[in-house]
């Protein structure tokens, strides 16, 4: 026994295949507004197909479908068929199929517009006219394609019906009985959800290609993260590293009073290894590595340096590293040796042994000998108003090899090594 639901104004998405799996899970979704059901089996709940006709339109009823049309059949394609042409509830006594798509008319068929234009110049107007004519004669004018359509016609069928797989949802929701505030709660909290949820993954032979973390704030307010790392993965341990790290750097406002957790799924990838290449890295171990070298150079610890318009020296900013062209003369550049400084970061201090005003003796780590020559001071502050900064540079070439820089901190009364001229 196979039912069919026919809806003349299509209900929202998915609406009407819910109503048929209330009954029995072999459900096929054919058009907006039409479902087939495989029946079998159901006798023991419904004693006749009159009883479970009945409780298919009291389910609809209680939907508010008024105009919904349910019809059943010992064949898929009467089902179908009848649910199509007749208004109300319709139960096709076995064997009598045809008789029952007979006055219907031809109208049903899912004919194209050339068929339909051929069928009419014969003078065919139902499905019964089409039914009664021979198998032979149809087949020499229209081929293979005439003997079906008589068959259909007859409400005997093509094929077996094919159902409609549900589509699956992972996600996962946790009301909390206390609000929580901070990441350390929330990492435990957020294991007893990802667990259950990629062991899930596993079952169905899926990996979440990216995952959306909904946290409600106590307030009513929704913080939502959408994560979508490098490769898809269904380890529990990955996706909590990467939500903490999301979070460390988008943190909630407010207490959490609820989470959800939904994944979408893709398939497992399969991965052929070699004996021959050397190892990968696995992707999991890959997506965490690349989330937290993303959170470490997120506050500006990455990029190219660029000079500000300060006088301070070494005075430099952060920004996104984009190599503009570079030109010939950048290439070549002028000719002869060039002196370039060595900076030592953070400067080294420095005692310096002063005669008269002049640097004389320099000791630091690794640096120490005597002044032999020196070329100085050059002397510069600013920023009075913010962090002021004041320094007295020297250029020195030292008795045990080597030339460097030294400045002395005039605020604080310091020395230090800047770094090494070569």
């Amino acid at each position: 026994m196979f039912g069919a639901l026919f809806a003349p104004v299509p209900p929202p998405d998915g609406a009407l295949l819910d109503l048929a799996r209330e009954f029995t899970p072999r459900v096929q979704s054919l058009a907006p507004g039409e479902a087939l059901l495989d029946l079998h089996g159901l006798g023991r709940v419904w004693p006749t197909p009159r009883d479970l006709a009945g409780a298919l339109l009291a389910a609809a009823h209680a939907r508010g479908w008024s105009d919904l049309r349910i019809a059943l059949a010992g064949t898929r394609v009467a089902a179908l068929v009848a649910a199509r042409g007749r208004d109300g509830l319709t139960v096709v006594p076995p064997g009598q199929e045809a008789a029952t798509l007979a006055p219907l008319p031809l109208d049903l068929l899912d004919l194209d517009e050339e068929r339909r234009d051929l069928f009419r110049r014969w003078g065919l107007s139902t499905l019964g006219d089409l039914g009664a004519l021979p198998a032979r004669g149809l087949a020499e004018r229209l081929g293979v394609e005439g003997p079906r359509l008589r068959r259909l016609a007859r409400g005997e069928d093509e094929a077996p019906l094919v159902p409609t797989p549900a589509a699956e949802t992972f996600a996962s929701t946790l009301e909390l009985e206390w609000p929580i505030d901070g990441l350390e709660p929330l990492s435990f909290l957020l294991s007893r959800v990802l667990e259950p949820l990629c062991a899930h993954l596993k079952e169905r032979g899926r990996r979440a290609a990216g995952m959306e973390l909904d946290l409600g704030l106590v307030d009513g307010r929704r913080h939502r993260r959408a994560l979508r790392p490098a490769a898809p993965s269904a380890e529990a341990r990955t996706w909590r590293t990467l939500m903490l790290l999301d979070l460390e750097a988008h943190p909630p406002d407010e207490s959490i009073q609820a989470f959800t957790v939904r994944a979408e799924p893709t398939s497992a990838r399969t991965v052929q290894f070699s004996l021959l290449d050397p190892a990968q890295p696995s992707p999991e171990r890959l997506a965490e590595t690349m989330a937290r070298l993303h959170d470490w150079t997120a506050a500006g610890r990455a990029g190219a340096p660029a000079l500000v318009d300060s006088h301070r020296p070494g005075a430099f900013v952060m920004e996104t590293f984009a190599p503009g062209p570079v030109s010939g003369a950048a290439l070549t550049g002028p000719p002869g040796p060039r002196l370039a400084l060595r900076v030592f970061r953070p400067p080294l201090p420095a005692q310096v042994a002063l005669r008269g005003a002049a640097p004389a003796f320099v000791s630091a780590g690794g640096v120490r000998g005597e002044v032999v020559e020196r070329a100085g001071p050059w002397r510069a502050s600013g920023d009075w108003w913010d962090v002021a900064w004041s320094r007295e540079e020297w250029d020195v070439a030292l008795a045990a090899g080597g030339l460097y820089r030294i400045f002395r901190d005039r605020l604080r009364d310091e020395w230090f090594v800047e770094g090494e001229l070569d």
